[in-house]
C-alpha cells in the first residue's frame, strides 16, 4: 500500500502542505484539532487545493473558491462533494499517510448520507 511517513513537526499548523509520492499528490492539514489528509484535487475543477488558504478550519480552493471543512473534507458550497480522504496514522512524533488508489475522478458523496 502506498504511504508517506513524515514527522509531525514538519507539518505546518494552519497551512496546507502538499506532499507527493510516485505521481500522487496529497494535501496535509494540521490544526489544533489534529491532522487530516486528502488527495490534492478539488472535486469541482480538479485544482490542487494545497495552493489555497486555510482559515478557521476551512480550506479554500484557489481555483474557484470552493470551501472544504478540513475535519471532514466536506464541501461547504456544495455538500454533495468532498475531498477524498487519506488514512492518517499517528505514532508518537511520526505521521503515516496511507491510501489504496489515487483519485481518478471527482468525488461525489451519496446524497443519502447527507
Amino acid at each position: 500500500m502506498p504511504h508517506i511517513d513524515i514527522k509531525a513537526d514538519q507539518i505546518p499548523i494552519d497551512r496546507p502542505l502538499r506532499l507527493e509520492h510516485e505521481g500522487t499528490a496529497l494535501v496535509v492539514v494540521r490544526t489544533q484539532e489534529g491532522i487530516t489528509a486528502f488527495f490534492d484535487r478539488c472535486p469541482h475543477a480538479h485544482w490542487p487545493v494545497s495552493g489555497g488558504d486555510l482559515v478557521d478550519g476551512i480550506l479554500h480552493c484557489p481555483g474557484h473558491g470552493w470551501q472544504f471543512d478540513v475535519s471532514t473534507g466536506r464541501c461547504i458550497d456544495s455538500p454533495v462533494y468532498c475531498l477524498k480522504p487519506v488514512s492518517v496514522l499517528v505514532n508518537d512524533e511520526w505521521i503515516k499517510l496511507e491510501w489504496v488508489t489515487p483519485i481518478t475522478e471527482c468525488e461525489r458523496v451519496d446524497e443519502a448520507t447527507i
